[in-house]
């Protein structure tokens, strides 16, 4: 798994309305931008609230910015992918594009103009990285390569009109769904090479055996896809969040309630109904009890799938901050074995250690 975008279902679920710092509306520490992306309200107003608590106590509206921007994780942003200079340079002029267009722009347009993008990193990244990505995704690439550059001039020359707008959500669905379905194939190989080694999936398993084997000879394929995609993404997740849990993170919380009591109890729901009129009995809504339940397991899926790219984001920043410091730690400090050691035929366990070129035998 390499990146993820943010659906915009996703921005309105649950798994998007988490209190962590908007790091690209920011003016400061992008505390007032999360704060209005929790709220569901436009940072304006925020802001001015900060501004008029000044009034009322400098130092109290001081001391409580300064702890939320300490504890309040940034909202992930998508990584570059690793691709080649010049097309990384592309992809850098274009973020450029983007974060003006958050700050001159009302936050849904520039939600939708930063999933756009996201999704553009993903299949960069998929054309890149060597097998084949597949007809649609060269095609996607190509559009959304071509097109996304002149619509973020566009909108940021002349406020957008009813048609850019429309090419903007058109754009950003094909590169959406190209893009998810490249994730897709990369959590469905970590599932294949990662769950048997994981307890945690392994007990997550046995605590739905019982439940998922009814469940199949009762439901259709659509159904079990969706199922499929969420058992994909807690054998990614279930093992990683054990590893990484820390006091300010709710994603290994948030991961377990969904494996082990939202999906669990849907599954119940549904098994008490009788099987017939759960397939085709229509409820007063209209739709029948299986749509239902597959109507569920999406969101649930959705929610999963952003909670797997706050993981694979953190590790990536993770690895990429362990690189600056072997980078910085090892920086022009040439070593050299010690001669006199090394004749004497001594291992670095009897004192023929390596040495710093330009400091003193310490022997």
């Amino acid at each position: 798994m390499r990146t993820h975008f943010p659906t915009p279902d996703e921005r309105s679920g649950p798994a998007a309305r988490r209190l962590q710092r908007n790091l690209r509306r920011r003016r400061l520490g992008g505390v007032c931008a999360g704060i209005a992306d929790f709220l569901g309200v436009e940072v304006k107003w925020v802001r001015l609230g900060a501004l008029m608590s000044i009034f009322v106590s400098f130092s109290l509206t001081f001391w409580l910015y300064l702890a939320l921007w300490v504890v309040l994780p940034g909202r992930p942003e998508t990584p570059m992918p690793d691709v080649s200079w010049a097309l990384r340079r592309e992809l850098r002029t274009l973020d450029r594009m983007v974060r003006r267009v958050h700050r001159r722009l009302p936050a849904p347009l520039a939600d939708q103009a930063q999933s756009a993008f996201d999704a553009l990193k993903v299949l960069a990244g998929e054309l890149e990285a060597g097998g084949e990505p597949g007809d649609k995704v060269r095609s996607a690439w190509a559009a959304g390569r071509e097109r996304l550059p002149s619509l973020l001039r566009r909108m940021l020359a002349a406020p957008p009109g009813e048609r850019l707008l429309t090419e903007l959500a058109e754009l950003e669905t094909t590169l959406r769904k190209s893009a998810r379905a490249a994730l897709d194939r990369e959590l469905a190989g970590a599932r294949g090479t990662g769950h048997a080694e994981s307890s945690a999936f392994t007990t997550w398993r046995e605590h739905i055996a019982g439940r998922s084997d009814q469940l199949r000879q009762r439901v259709g394929p659509q159904t079990l896809a969706v199922l499929q995609r969420i058992e994909d993404k807690l054998a990614f997740l279930l093992p990683r969040v054990d590893a990484h849990e820390g006091p300010f993170d709710l994603t290994p919380f948030e991961v377990r309630r969904i494996a082990f009591t939202y999906l669990p109890d849907a599954l119940d729901q549904y098994l008490r109904l009788p099987a017939d009129l759960a397939r085709d009995q229509p409820m007063t809504d209209g739709i029948t009890a299986e749509a239902a339940l597959t109507e569920q397991f999406i969101r649930l899926d959705h929610a999963l799938e952003n909670l797997a790219a706050s993981v694979f984001e953190r590790d990536a920043q993770g690895l990429l901050i362990h690189g600056r410091f072997l980078r910085e730690r090892f920086a022009e400090q040439p070593f050299r074995l010690d001669t006199k050691a090394r004749d004497s035929g001594r291992t670095p366990m009897e004192g023929g250690w390596p040495e710093r070129a330009d400091t003193p035998n310490m022997r």
